[in-house]
């Protein structure tokens, strides 16, 4: 926590805790705003960016961008979904039971409805920054359905637009695979129309493979952190100076303004003294460390290549080592115009991490070819348990309809013309003679 931090939560104690004190939270809400500012402009970054998140899954990103310095926001219909999310700006959308069941219908509708309501939410979230990210998963029906109203508002701001747009994995269902494959189109449309000025696709499943190993409690924290880190990673380095070689702000501006979907990732390295050892890491991060796969890479327009070590290991790691990577990310992007930096950071591991950063690509055909597949499937599955349902639910007497309901009227006449059925309704009423206390 920050001595800013510190200083005004112990001044909202102290005066929260006097009685007699009138405290206006409005006016609270205001100094609370200007101190976070205060916060955000120490953190060195190229782009000042804000992060608006939707849904679950885009409120969790949001909140790690916050952890980091970023100004953030979320917006759920789920207030379930919001308690747990630490940013200062939320925004629940009422209008159904809570949440919108993955129903697109449903969650546009109740955005529309919501427009203004909206609109002054992420007005106050931009703030003075001059970027704002949109985080959403595909899979929801919260995330999914905001896109038509939240990103033309974003863009009516003045500010370019960027999304982190998040692919459902691969043990999801067939409505949470429709879904993100028709918001990614939407996002699509949105993006050749200029909308959108970087569309970065992450892959829940791919992500699911690189840290399969964690333990459930740990595995999402990771997840996020791992989507997050090289957007931040690119945008803080980009601002510092490097007496190696820097990728300036105006390198990573033209990254993250290329238009169409981007793709980036990170691998680690630690036999990096070894000639061929950071080409070879990046050969294998472009097949199973980036976090989306199914894109072309040699459609690339622009991309990025940052390469980090502390002082010492950077000391000693020879220049062809670095070379012979350049020339493999080179080769895999089809001499695509890449940007170069290298830099000291401070860290504990003694070794070499490789940022990866592709822009200007198209969708990723084979993976959504794969999720047509699996979504068609499951719908498939889901329509014949449907249909066996009828019969599931019948149990077999032997005898048709026709003989049935027959034979329940014979039954209830035989019934009522019965001795036991006369002794119950009249003259032969059964009577209690037991002694009555």
């Amino acid at each position: 926590m920050s001595s800013i931090e510190e200083q005004n939560k112990k001044l909202e104690e102290l005066l929260m805790s006097n009685k007699e004190s009138k405290i206006d939270p409005e006016v609270l809400k205001k100094l609370k705003g200007k101190a976070s500012v205060q916060q955000d402009s120490q953190k060195q970054v190229a782009i000042n960016l804000a992060v608006v998140g939707v849904g679950q899954a885009g409120s969790r990103i949001a909140e790690v961008f916050f952890n980091r310095g970023y100004n953030a926001g979320v917006i759920n219909t789920s207030s379930q979904d919001l308690e747990y999310i630490k940013v200062d700006n939320k925004l629940l959308l009422e209008g159904s039971l809570g949440g919108t069941g993955k129903d697109l219908d449903l969650g546009r509708q109740i955005f529309e409805e919501n427009e203004d309501l909206c609109s002054k939410f992420i007005e106050d979230v931009l703030g003075s920054n001059d970027m704002m990210y949109l985080a959403v998963s595909g899979g929801g029906g919260t995330g999914s359905s905001c896109c038509d109203t939240i990103i033309p508002t974003m863009v009516s701001m003045g500010c370019p637009v960027g999304v982190i747009y998040i692919l459902p994995k691969d043990t999801e269902d067939a409505l949470s695979k429709r879904n993100s494959i028709e918001t990614l189109s939407r996002l699509a449309r949105m993006s050749t129309e200029n909308m959108i000025s970087n569309l970065v696709v992450v892959d829940n499943a791919k992500i699911e493979q690189i840290y399969g190993g964690l333990s459930q409690a740990k595995f999402w924290d990771t997840a996020n952190d791992a989507i997050v880190e090289p957007l931040d990673i690119f945008n803080s380095l980009t601002a510092t100076a490097s007496r190696h070689t820097s990728l300036d702000p105006s390198d990573f501006a033209k990254i993250i303004s290329c238009g169409d979907c981007s793709v980036y990732g990170v691998v680690e390295v630690d036999n990096y003294m070894e000639e061929t050892a950071l080409a070879e890491a990046v050969i294998e991060s472009l097949n199973s460390n980036m976090l989306a796969e199914g894109f072309d890479l040699k459609q690339t327009r622009v991309g990025g290549v940052i390469i980090t070590g502390t002082k010492k290991v950077m000391d000693s790691l020879p220049a062809i080592n670095i070379n012979y990577c350049y020339h493999m990310i080179s080769d895999a992007t089809n001499n695509a115009n890449i940007f170069q930096g290298v830099y000291d950071v401070h860290t504990k591991s003694d070794s070499v991490k490789i940022y990866t950063w592709f822009a200007g690509l198209g969708l990723p055909k084979t993976r959504i070819e794969t999720l047509k597949k699996q979504s068609k499937e499951l719908e498939e599955l889901a329509r014949s348990k449907e249909k066996s349902r009828a019969s599931a639910m019948t149990l077999d007497l032997g005898k048709d309809m026709t003989t049935s309901v027959s034979d329940e009227i014979n039954r209830k006449i035989k019934k009522k013309n019965s001795a036991f059925s006369k002794f119950q309704r009249g003259r032969g009423s059964i009577i209690d003679a037991r002694r009555k206390k």
